[in-house]
């Protein structure tokens, strides 16, 4: 199966769909998460270095190598002779944010891969329009769909994981997280008129942690209540 186009949260949706729906539902459902790994990093993280590598960790599930046209020509060879040994077990669910006809003309996909590719049936790749309509039938009973603010943040996150993902020196946490607290109280502190007590309430933290963080950000507060 391919997923192109829509967005990599929605094509991560279809693929966990894909697989409850399979006769391997009950084993791995493993996402091969190339572009939030450095690429240094990728082909170790695919097939192991002392530790199970995501190929390894889906044997008998699903594995989905999203982003496909990431790997780099050595790997995808790799891959591909993987692909090939008695001992694979495993679904794969190829991905990418660009159709079928650009990678097969872009000459980006080695030969196994392209082969592959060229040769899928046109039921088998699931483009943008297939994929909305599959992510706004009703979920099932468990907590299957990513949730709405996760979408919102989805493309912004990307691109700025892409743009410095290679130069964060392990800091990416506080990095992205220093970046989204200070919006977030703030644009609380705006809906409550700068009354901290209610921001706290609506934040989940104690007023004191607010104060702090207000301080240590130097957020200005909303003129309203006087505390």
């Amino acid at each position: 199966m391919f997923l192109y186009g829509a967005s990599r949260l929605d094509r991560q949706d279809v693929a966990r769909r894909l697989h409850s729906h399979s006769p391997r539902a009950k084993q791995p459902f493993v996402i091969a998460a190339l572009t939030a790994t450095p690429r240094a990093l990728r082909e170790a993280a695919l097939f192991g270095n002392g530790e199970a590598g995501w190929v390894q960790q889906a044997q008998g599930g699903t594995l989905l190598l999203d982003e496909i046209d990431c790997l780099c020509p050595q790997m995808q060879d790799r891959f591909t002779d993987w692909l090939g040994q008695e001992s694979t077990d495993l679904r794969v669910i190829a991905g990418s944010r660009h159709d079928p006809a650009l990678l097969l003309r872009q000459g980006g996909l080695m030969q196994g891969l392209h082969q592959w590719l060229a040769a899928l049936p046109a039921g088998q790749r699931l483009g943008p329009e297939r994929i909305s309509a599959v992510c706004r039938l009703v979920a099932g009973t468990g907590n299957t769909r990513p949730r709405g603010l996760e979408r919102a943040l989805e493309r912004p996150l990307s691109e700025y994981l892409e743009g410095d993902l290679e130069n964060t020196a392990g800091d990416l946490h506080a990095c992205v997280v220093g970046e989204v607290e200070r919006p977030l109280i703030t644009m609380v502190l705006r809906r409550t008129c700068g009354n901290q007590l209610r921001a706290a309430a609506i934040l989940g933290v104690n007023r004191n942690t607010l104060r702090k963080r207000i301080r240590e950000l130097d957020i200005t507060i909303p003129k309203g209540i006087d505390e």
